[in-house]
């Protein structure tokens, strides 16, 4: 089977295409899953939207297109009343997009709705320490974030924790990057084109 198109290329472990054709691809595919969502098809729109994930994997984990494909699956699934795969996908896309320029303009949306999530999700827990600092939750372990690859590449660094026995495998474990946002705050300088609405 050859690799035709960029998300099979990404399937078959082709070499990685260029940023821009992987921005291209990422979105159509968020379009066409936005489409079948907006026609009622919350089945294929979840179906395309992981397509379009697997596909700004291979972007920055802070582009906005990661995140807006994350604040996505959290309306698709807010829409099929699952709270809390909602809640897991818009925590992701407010954490991913914590301390971007690119996003600023939108994080305030984003918050707003893992509000809507939570309240549903987690109905009676005070939501205003999470709006305050989203970045609590990434100790938040009902939502299993750490699993997240994206989370991961953006927060986390890896390295083998010391071993009760010497004869086992080295155990490896995640712990926050040094260099990790402390705030979901922007820094003032040059900001880039971000998607203006979502």
């Amino acid at each position: 089977m050859g690799c035709s198109s960029l998300l099979a290329c990404f399937a078959c472990g082709c070499a990685i295409a260029p940023t821009a054709e992987a921005e291209a691809e990422a979105d159509k595919l968020r379009d066409a899953a936005m489409q079948r969502f907006e026609a009622g098809d919350r089945r294929s729109a979840l179906e395309i939207n992981a397509r379009a994930l697997a596909v700004t994997a291979h972007l920055p984990a802070s582009s906005w297109r990661t995140v807006e494909n994350y604040d996505d699956a959290g309306l698709y699934h807010y829409g099929s009343e699952s709270w809390g795969q909602s809640a897991r996908h818009q925590a992701i896309a407010v954490l991913l997009a914590c301390g971007a320029s690119e996003n600023a303009p939108m994080h305030a949306a984003y918050v707003e709705r893992l509000g809507w999530a939570f309240a549903k999700y987690r109905p009676g827990v005070d939501f205003r320490p999470i709006a305050a600092n989203p970045l609590i939750l990434l100790h938040d372990e009902g939502l299993g974030l750490r699993d997240n690859a994206d989370l991961r590449r953006r927060f986390f660094v890896r390295y083998a924790a010391p071993n009760a026995s010497r004869s086992s495998r080295p155990l490896y474990v995640f712990r926050l990057r040094a260099d990790a946002p402390t705030s979901c705050g922007v820094k003032t300088g040059p900001s880039s084109s971000g998607p203006g609405s979502g």
